[in-house]
Protein backbone atom coordinates (compact mmCIF):
# COMPACT_ATOMS: atom_id res chain seq x y z
CA UNK A 1 0.00 0.00 0.00
CA UNK A 2 1.20 3.47 -0.79
CA UNK A 3 1.22 6.28 1.76
CA UNK A 4 2.35 9.90 1.86
CA UNK A 5 4.49 10.96 4.81
CA UNK A 6 4.24 14.30 6.61
CA UNK A 7 7.12 15.64 4.49
CA UNK A 8 5.46 14.58 1.21
CA UNK A 9 7.64 11.51 0.55
CA UNK A 10 5.81 8.51 -0.87
CA UNK A 11 6.37 5.15 0.81
CA UNK A 12 5.13 1.62 0.29
CA UNK A 13 4.18 -0.77 3.07
CA UNK A 14 3.79 -4.49 2.46
CA UNK A 15 4.45 -7.89 3.94
CA UNK A 16 8.04 -9.01 3.68
CA UNK A 17 9.05 -11.24 0.74
CA UNK A 18 11.93 -13.64 0.26
CA UNK A 19 13.41 -11.25 -2.31
CA UNK A 20 13.76 -8.64 0.48
CA UNK A 21 16.41 -10.62 2.41
CA UNK A 22 19.40 -8.44 1.43
CA UNK A 23 17.46 -5.23 2.08
CA UNK A 24 16.33 -6.54 5.46
CA UNK A 25 19.91 -7.40 6.45
CA UNK A 26 21.05 -3.91 5.41
CA UNK A 27 18.20 -2.28 7.34
CA UNK A 28 18.90 -4.10 10.61
CA UNK A 29 22.62 -3.39 10.42
CA UNK A 30 21.87 0.34 10.21
CA UNK A 31 18.97 0.56 12.66
CA UNK A 32 20.84 -1.42 15.32
CA UNK A 33 23.70 1.10 15.09
CA UNK A 34 21.33 4.08 15.30
CA UNK A 35 19.02 3.12 18.13
CA UNK A 36 19.53 2.14 21.73
CA UNK A 37 15.82 1.34 22.06
CA UNK A 38 16.09 -2.04 20.33
CA UNK A 39 16.99 -5.29 22.05
CA UNK A 40 20.23 -5.89 20.15
CA UNK A 41 23.57 -4.16 20.50
CA UNK A 42 25.02 -3.31 17.07
CA UNK A 43 27.36 -6.31 16.96
CA UNK A 44 24.65 -8.78 17.92
CA UNK A 45 22.86 -8.81 14.57
CA UNK A 46 24.86 -11.55 12.89
CA UNK A 47 22.41 -13.22 10.49
CA UNK A 48 23.83 -14.43 7.22
CA UNK A 49 21.91 -14.09 3.97
CA UNK A 50 20.93 -17.77 4.09
CA UNK A 51 19.74 -17.43 7.70
CA UNK A 52 17.72 -14.34 6.77
CA UNK A 53 16.07 -16.20 3.89
CA UNK A 54 15.26 -19.12 6.19
CA UNK A 55 13.77 -16.67 8.72
CA UNK A 56 11.62 -15.00 6.04
CA UNK A 57 10.40 -18.39 4.75
CA UNK A 58 9.36 -19.34 8.29
CA UNK A 59 7.49 -16.06 8.76
CA UNK A 60 5.74 -16.39 5.41
CA UNK A 61 4.57 -19.91 6.29
CA UNK A 62 3.42 -18.99 9.80
CA UNK A 63 -0.03 -18.05 11.00
CA UNK A 64 1.47 -16.69 14.22
CA UNK A 65 4.08 -14.24 12.89
CA UNK A 66 3.92 -11.38 10.40
CA UNK A 67 6.39 -8.74 9.26
CA UNK A 68 5.58 -5.60 7.33
CA UNK A 69 8.31 -3.46 5.82
CA UNK A 70 8.18 0.16 4.76
CA UNK A 71 10.04 1.01 1.56
CA UNK A 72 11.31 4.34 0.28
CA UNK A 73 13.13 4.34 -3.06
CA UNK A 74 13.98 0.61 -2.93
CA UNK A 75 15.28 0.82 0.65
CA UNK A 76 13.65 -0.61 3.76
CA UNK A 77 13.22 2.27 6.21
CA UNK A 78 11.01 0.62 8.81
CA UNK A 79 9.68 -2.73 9.97
CA UNK A 80 6.97 -3.92 12.30
CA UNK A 81 6.14 -7.46 13.26
CA UNK A 82 4.09 -9.47 15.63
CA UNK A 83 4.76 -12.88 17.09
CA UNK A 84 2.42 -15.14 18.95
CA UNK A 85 2.49 -18.65 20.26
CA UNK A 86 0.93 -21.75 18.76
CA UNK A 87 -0.05 -22.87 22.29
CA UNK A 88 -3.83 -22.61 22.63
CA UNK A 89 -3.79 -20.99 26.07
CA UNK A 90 -1.83 -17.95 24.87
CA UNK A 91 -2.44 -18.02 21.11
CA UNK A 92 -4.84 -15.06 21.40
CA UNK A 93 -1.95 -12.74 22.38
CA UNK A 94 0.72 -11.31 20.11
CA UNK A 95 3.81 -9.24 20.81
CA UNK A 96 4.81 -6.25 18.65
CA UNK A 97 8.30 -5.11 17.70
CA UNK A 98 9.03 -2.17 15.43
CA UNK A 99 11.89 -0.01 14.23
CA UNK A 100 12.41 2.95 11.89
CA UNK A 101 15.59 4.49 10.50
CA UNK A 102 16.44 7.66 12.41
CA UNK A 103 16.26 9.98 9.38
CA UNK A 104 12.60 8.93 8.94
CA UNK A 105 11.50 9.47 12.55
CA UNK A 106 8.51 11.73 13.29
CA UNK A 107 7.09 11.54 9.76
CA UNK A 108 4.12 9.28 10.54
CA UNK A 109 5.66 5.91 9.71
CA UNK A 110 4.98 4.52 13.19
CA UNK A 111 1.30 5.39 12.88
CA UNK A 112 1.05 3.74 9.47
CA UNK A 113 2.84 0.60 10.66
CA UNK A 114 0.79 0.19 13.84
CA UNK A 115 -2.51 0.67 11.98
CA UNK A 116 -1.54 -2.07 9.56
CA UNK A 117 -0.19 -4.55 12.10
CA UNK A 118 -3.28 -4.16 14.30
CA UNK A 119 -5.53 -4.77 11.28
CA UNK A 120 -3.51 -7.86 10.32
CA UNK A 121 -3.68 -9.17 13.89
CA UNK A 122 -7.48 -8.79 13.91
CA UNK A 123 -7.68 -10.44 10.49
CA UNK A 124 -5.88 -13.56 11.75
CA UNK A 125 -7.88 -13.75 14.97
CA UNK A 126 -5.57 -12.22 17.56
CA UNK A 127 -7.39 -10.64 20.50
CA UNK A 128 -4.64 -8.86 22.38
CA UNK A 129 -1.49 -7.02 21.34
CA UNK A 130 1.39 -6.49 23.76
CA UNK A 131 4.72 -4.69 23.77
CA UNK A 132 7.32 -3.32 26.08
CA UNK A 133 8.96 0.07 25.77
CA UNK A 134 11.67 1.94 27.65
CA UNK A 135 10.22 4.33 30.24
CA UNK A 136 12.49 7.04 28.84
CA UNK A 137 11.08 6.83 25.29
CA UNK A 138 8.16 9.32 25.45
CA UNK A 139 7.62 9.48 21.68
CA UNK A 140 7.04 5.72 21.45
CA UNK A 141 4.86 5.69 24.57
CA UNK A 142 2.73 8.51 23.12
CA UNK A 143 2.37 6.63 19.82
CA UNK A 144 1.22 3.45 21.54
CA UNK A 145 -1.22 5.33 23.79
CA UNK A 146 -2.67 7.01 20.68
CA UNK A 147 -3.73 3.54 19.55
CA UNK A 148 -5.24 2.61 22.90
CA UNK A 149 -2.37 0.68 24.43
CA UNK A 150 -2.40 0.91 28.21
CA UNK A 151 0.35 0.37 30.73
CA UNK A 152 -0.22 -2.98 32.43
CA UNK A 153 2.94 -2.99 34.50
CA UNK A 154 6.59 -2.12 34.83
CA UNK A 155 9.47 -4.47 34.22
CA UNK A 156 12.03 -3.14 36.64
CA UNK A 157 15.53 -2.98 35.23
CA UNK A 158 14.25 -4.77 32.13
CA UNK A 159 16.79 -3.18 29.79
CA UNK A 160 20.56 -2.75 30.07
CA UNK A 161 22.33 -0.20 27.90
CA UNK A 162 25.42 1.99 28.41
CA UNK A 163 26.15 0.26 31.72
CA UNK A 164 22.82 1.17 33.29
CA UNK A 165 19.51 -0.56 33.84
CA UNK A 166 16.32 1.04 32.55
CA UNK A 167 12.77 0.12 33.44
CA UNK A 168 10.36 -1.01 30.73
CA UNK A 169 6.64 -0.38 30.55
CA UNK A 170 4.61 -3.44 29.61
CA UNK A 171 1.69 -2.21 27.50
CA UNK A 172 -1.31 -4.04 26.11
CA UNK A 173 -4.35 -3.45 23.92
CA UNK A 174 -7.46 -5.57 23.45
CA UNK A 175 -8.50 -5.64 19.80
Amino acid sequence: MEYTLKDGKMIDLREIRLSDAVLLLDFFKIVNLESQNLIRDPGEYTMTLNEERKFIRRIMASEDEYIFAVFFEEEIIGTIMFRSSHFQRIKHRASIGMSVLRKFNNLGIGTIMIENILNKAKEVGKLKMELDVRVDNPNAIHLYEKFGFEVEGTIQKGFFVENKYIDLLFMGKWL
